[in-house]
Order: C-alpha cells, then structure tokens, then sequence
C-alpha cells in the first residue's frame, strides 16, 4: 500500500558534497528542494554563492543557499549577496554579540531569515552527549546546556526584531522549554536523527551514530515528538551530512549520518500523524520561503528497507537499515 504526499523540502543540508549529488539524492528522497548549510565550506562572498547556484541551475535543481552572515569576525556583505540569490543567514550563536545583533538589523531591513546553530563552541569538545552512557564508554560529552544556553541568549535577541530566525537542530527539552511560547517571527528546526534515536545507540561505541548536534536522551527525544505534534517545532530536516571516516574509534569518527536519498520516506515513518508530517517537511518549509510544491511522492507503507549502495550521496555512514511504518 502507498501514500501520495507533496514533496518535502529539508532545509538542514551541509554543503558536504557537490550540489550535482545533493539533486540526485534529494530526487531519490522525495525532496524538491533544499537549504545549503555552509559548514562544511564557506558560502561568504559572491563567488561561492555564484559556483554553487550555478551548479543548481545545471542540475535544473531548485537549491537555497544560506550564506555565512560572519565570517572570520567580520560581517559579510549580505545585502549584495541577498541581491545575488542568498535566500538565508547562517550563523553560529557564539559570535561576537555586536556583530550578531548588526546580522539581527541587515536581516530585519532585508527581509531574509537567519538560521542559527546554537551551540557554545567551548563548551562542546565531546564526542557524545553528556550522560552516564558517556562516562561508562570513557569519552567526553557534550552538556545539554552548551545548546540551551545559547537559546535563551539568541531568543532574548531575536524578541528585540522583526527579523524570522529559525533555531537550527535544537535537540533538548531545555531548549524546547525555552521556545515554547515564541513569538510568530521565532522557529524551531528538529533533525530527523533526534526523532529516532537518542545515546542509547551509542553504547556499543558505534560510530554510525556519532552525528552533530548529538544524539541526546530518550527523554528529549520523547519531548522533541511532542513538541511536533503541538507545533512548537516548525520544522523537521535532514542534517545531511556525507561523512564516511567512520570505521575508527568513536573519538576519531568523522560526526554526520547521511540520509538525505530517504528522506520524505524517514519523515513519514516517524510515530507522528501523516498530516502532522506534511506541515513539517513540506507546508511550513514552503511558506517560509514562499515556494509552491507541485510535485508528489509516492511511499511504501510497511517495512522499508534501507539499501546504502543506492544512495547518490557519496556518504554510505546511514545506521537506518530497516524502517518500520510507524505513523499514527
């Protein structure tokens, strides 16, 4: 039996590989579209931006391109790259805060969203998330309030402007807490990895799971499904991340799980009404960049066997082996 559902668009797509197999495996996923998340590389000048919207274009592949709003402590030159096709600010919540606040102004004057990674670098040189599966493998651990912290900064911030700032991969019920009474200029973004697992799958040092923003407790997971449900989270993405360095000590593993090929097919397998879903990956996703979705996808309700060899992406790091249809 099938389900035919608009096509998804993910806006959590790091630039980890060519945009020509970001298109194939974003068609292999039920994808229409994507946001190129410049951590990988930097998107900060013209010529990035140019390179990559014109590999797009050659694709004939609709790709949104998040430019670095701060780059090497300085300000980049968003208006012009807003004139050249930047759809979004990328920035990281521990920047210098006049500079961050100057982003908050240009994206306010100009209309354009800002997506912003909250995490405190220093407090986050683990390998997992800090709990008590952290301390019997004997790695370090990266605590819930090096993300939580950086909420409630950015979200006083974003309070003082008009401009839409998506809270990027927030990953625990602290962070939720803190935006569950947002303003209509505030979202919330969830990677699809938090909505599966959690540390648990750690345990046996498997490095499949070793992913960033890390894999928190079931707990938060359990809070994170809720908060879906009572749109709290406006958004749930990918996290795509073609990292393949993973068959080393958990310590030496490359962070990332690839699973953009699968992913309308993971989304719609999550414990989550069907109509839920489709407000998360598809309607609100579209709204906010003003895109309509004309096209379709037709998913296989059941058992869903994962088949790495067939993903485009050059990443094969995938722990989905076999999904089961779980939607409410």
């Amino acid at each position: 039996m099938t389900i035919e559902v608009p096509k998804s668009i993910d806006l959590n797509v790091k630039n980890s590989e060519s945009v020509q197999r970001l298109a194939h495996s974003s068609e292999n996923g039920g994808v229409c579209s994507i946001l190129m998340i410049p951590t990988i590389k930097p998107i900060f000048d013209k010529l990035h931006l140019a390179y990559n919207l014109k590999r797009a274009n050659e694709s004939d592949f609709q790709l949104l391109v998040a430019i670095e709003g701060i780059h090497e402590n300085r300000l980049t030159d968003i208006s012009i790259l807003k004139d050249k096709g930047a759809s979004a600010i990328y920035i990281n919540s521990d920047e210098d805060m006049n500079l961050l606040k100057r982003v908050f102004e240009y994206a306010e004057f100009l209309n354009i969203p800002i997506f912003v990674n909250c995490n405190n670098k220093a407090l986050s040189s683990g390998v997992m998330h800090d709990s008590e599966i952290a301390y019997s493998l004997g790695v370090s651990g990266i605590p819930s309030y090096s993300e939580s912290a950086e909420v409630a900064k950015i979200y006083e911030l974003s309070r003082h402007f008009k401009a839409k700032v998506i809270f990027q991969g927030i990953t625990t019920q602290e962070s939720i807490e803190i935006l569950k009474n947002k303003p209509e200029n505030i979202y919330v973004d969830v990677c699809i990895d938090n909505l599966y697992f959690c540390d648990e799958n750690l345990k046996d040092f498997n490095s499949l799971y070793k992913t960033f923003p890390p894999l928190r407790s079931s707990k938060d997971k359990d809070a994170l499904l809720e908060a879906c449900e009572k749109e709290i989270v406006d958004f749930i993405s990918s996290n795509h991340i073609a990292a393949n360095y993973k068959d080393v000590p958990l310590e030496e593993a490359e962070f990332g799980i690839s699973k953009l090929d699968i992913f309308s097919q993971l989304a719609y397998s999550l414990p989550l009404p069907a109509d839920t879903v489709t407000r998360l990956v598809s309607h609100n996703p579209a709204k906010l960049f003003n895109i309509e979705i004309k096209q379709t996808v037709k998913l296989q309700k059941g058992e869903f066997e994962v088949d790495t060899s067939a993903f485009a992406s050059k990443g094969k790091n995938c722990p989905y082996k076999k999904i089961s249809w779980q939607m409410v």
